[in-house]
C-alpha cells in the first residue's frame, strides 16, 4: 500500500508463525481435507494463474481442472501468484467468464 509517499505494509507480519508448529503430518491431513473440499465443489470456478507464480504450481492448477469438470484456468505470462486483473487481458478473460454465467 503506498500512502503519503511512503510505502506501507498492508498484511500481517506474522502471519508465517501459526505455520511453524504445524507438522508434516498436520500439513498433509490439512491439505487432504482441502481437496476433498474443492472436489465437492461442482459448480463453475475460473483458475488465474501467473505463469511466474511460485504458490500455485501448473500441477495443482491441473489436478483443479481435472476434480471440476466445471473449472477453466487462464494463464498470465510475465505474472507472479496473484493477477491483479487490472491488465486488458485478464480483465477480458474475468469479464468473459462472468457473462457466461
Amino acid at each position: 500500500l503506498f500512502r503519503s509517499g511512503k510505502w506501507i505494509k498492508h498484511y500481517d507480519l506474522g502471519i508465517a508463525e501459526a505455520f511453524k508448529s504445524v507438522t508434516p503430518e498436520q500439513a498433509a491431513q490439512g491439505e487432504q481435507i482441502l481437496w476433498q473440499s474443492y472436489s465437492s465443489f461442482q459448480a463453475p470456478v475460473l483458475i488465474l494463474r501467473g505463469k511466474d507464480s511460485d504458490l500455485l504450481s501448473p500441477a495443482t492448477m491441473q489436478k483443479m481442472l481435472e476434480l471440476n469438470p466445471h473449472a477453466r484456468a487462464s494463464e498470465f505470462v510475465g505474472v507472479g501468484h496473484a493477477p491483479t486483473i487490472v491488465a486488458a487481458d485478464q480483465l477480458e478473460t474475468v469479464t468473459g467468464f462472468l457473462n457466461e454465467h
